[in-house]
């Protein structure tokens, strides 16, 4: 037998094969991939597939909030017939009697998927997820809260926005302007205030308390409905700060929304 027939036994041989095989398998999903990442880069935030910042799957299953269940004033989850969130006991540890907007709706839960769209969004910098998540916040507005409403928002910390390099809060509240087709107006001042991630609810509020304040301009011309947007709300004291500095600025009546609420 010479050279060339035992090369095309070896090549003919069941033992060689299915390596062979897998080989050729390995590598066919490696090309695959590679061109894949040519011709969709993106990849969703939540399940890493392919194709875009957010995919459709992930987005539908996202827990989103019952409207008929939360609460009409601080949009709590499962606030609709004994709220833990805007009762007195825990208003008054806050400072309030009351909470100071007249209403707040919040898109889905915070869980992990929506923790990890707020996570990627701001902390991974991918900006495009702004669009998607505006889109929540404006499909979660009751449309009577629409009516000659401005949007407006709390704008970032300047060591956030130094460490980010862009308003996360701005970029929402632009596009769920653009979404609802109402005025964006920057009505509060940057905060001077600490990360409120580490904080607990009362110092929270204590937090922000008096450092959410009202640009000058606004007391000149204040207008009669305004919406703050938010990403997340936890303690809802964002919201609260903010309320209480447009309301004292003049504004006639403040509602809030954001994209996920802490339940």
């Amino acid at each position: 037998m010479d050279q060339g027939d035992r090369f095309k036994r070896d090549a003919g041989s069941p033992a060689l094969s299915p390596l062979r095989d897998e080989g050729a398998v390995a590598y066919a999903k490696a090309m695959a991939l590679s061109f894949a990442e040519v011709l969709w880069p993106t990849r969703c935030a939540i399940c890493d597939a392919p194709g875009e910042v957010l995919c459709e799957r992930c987005k539908g299953e996202l827990a989103f909030v019952d409207y008929w269940k939360s609460c009409p004033r601080c949009g709590a989850p499962w606030g609709m017939y004994q709220c833990t969130e805007c009762n007195a006991l825990v208003l008054q540890e806050a400072g309030y009697v009351r909470v100071p907007y007249r209403g707040l709706a919040c898109a889905v839960h915070f869980d992990d998927r929506s923790a990890q769209v707020v996570r990627v969004y701001k902390d991974a910098g991918e900006r495009r997820l702004a669009a998607d998540i505006a889109y929540f916040i404006a499909s979660a507005i009751p449309p009577g809260w629409l009516e000659g409403a401005a949007i407006t928002f709390v704008p970032a910390t300047r060591k956030a926005h130094r460490r980010r390099g862009f308003d996360h809060a701005e970029e929402i509240a632009r596009h769920t302007a653009g979404l609802l087709k109402a005025p964006l107006v920057q009505l509060l001042l940057p905060p001077d205030a600490h990360d409120q991630r580490a904080l607990s609810r009362k110092e929270r509020f204590a937090n922000l308390g008096a450092a959410v304040r009202a640009r000058r301009a606004v007391h000149l011309a204040p207008p009669q409905r305004v919406i703050v947007v938010d990403d997340v709300v936890t303690t809802g004291a964002t919201i609260s700060a903010a309320s209480r500095a447009l309301l004292d600025a003049g504004v006639g009546c403040v509602y809030g929304a954001a994209f996920a609420r802490v339940c």
